[in-house]
């Protein structure tokens, strides 16, 4: 029975050929559009999900309020208030960590005779790994972010800069970040791995808020001024 079936879907192929080219490229496009909906929505999905403790951590957002009007989600930023980070630890003892980042900043570096600009930077608190689940391939993950000009590089921009040679401890000479650093000599205190393609976030260096702090100290004060 089946192989008549089967022998009549067959003759029916070779008598309508336009037709069933027509049907069969249609489902073959229909299938693959399928499949790749479902790997971009797998991907999508997949986002920070490599965070041991993702589902405690909760960012901080910044709005304007007004007095009788509904606040509206879209008209809050994604960053905050300096002072915003100690203030909840201090009203809510039930907040473990605190971890104060920048916006993304841009500097030079100049190792030896060669200079580069690296875009992807964030001035960051020493409690990072505490919180996200970067793996920090030399160096110590309590330490490497608590002194002014300390910087943690990915894997990747280590060898850009040192090629095979060990980077921890070597120096880098940083111009001034606009609006957040002054100029100067930045150690090495970490190397971490190269972040996953499924992260939220996106950069190759890491430099200790500590730098920041000491560079523009009024900032940390300032309840006006939004940028960590």
């Amino acid at each position: 029975m089946l192989k008549n079936y089967l022998k009549i879907a067959y003759r029916n192929l070779l008598k309508k050929k336009v037709y069933s080219f027509i049907n069969i490229v249609g489902l073959g496009i229909g299938m693959a559009c399928c499949v790749l909906i479902f790997m971009f929505v797998q991907d999508e999905l997949s986002y920070d999900t490599y965070h041991e403790k993702g589902d405690r951590i909760f960012r901080v957002i910044h709005g304007v309020a007004q007095e009788g009007v509904e606040p509206d989600l879209s008209t809050f930023w994604v960053w905050g208030n300096a002072p915003i980070g100690p203030a909840l630890q201090l009203d809510f003892p039930e907040i473990e960590k605190v971890v104060q980042f920048s916006g993304r900043a841009d500097i030079l570096f100049t190792v030896g005779e060669e200079t580069q600009q690296e875009e992807g930077v964030f001035f960051m608190d020493s409690t990072v790994f505490d919180v996200f689940s970067w793996e920090l391939l030399e160096g110590d993950p309590k330490t490497a972010l608590v002194a002014p000009f300390s910087v943690v590089l990915t894997e990747s921009t280590a060898k850009k800069y040192f090629g095979n040679e060990e980077a921890l401890g070597k120096t880098m000479k940083g111009s001034e970040a606009a609006g957040r650093s002054n100029p100067g000599d930045y150690t090495v205190t970490g190397v971490m791995k190269d972040l996953p393609s499924n992260s939220h976030f996106k950069f190759n260096t890491l430099l200790s808020l500590s730098t920041f702090k000491l560079s523009r100290p009024g900032i940390f004060d300032a309840w006006g001024y939004v940028d960590t």
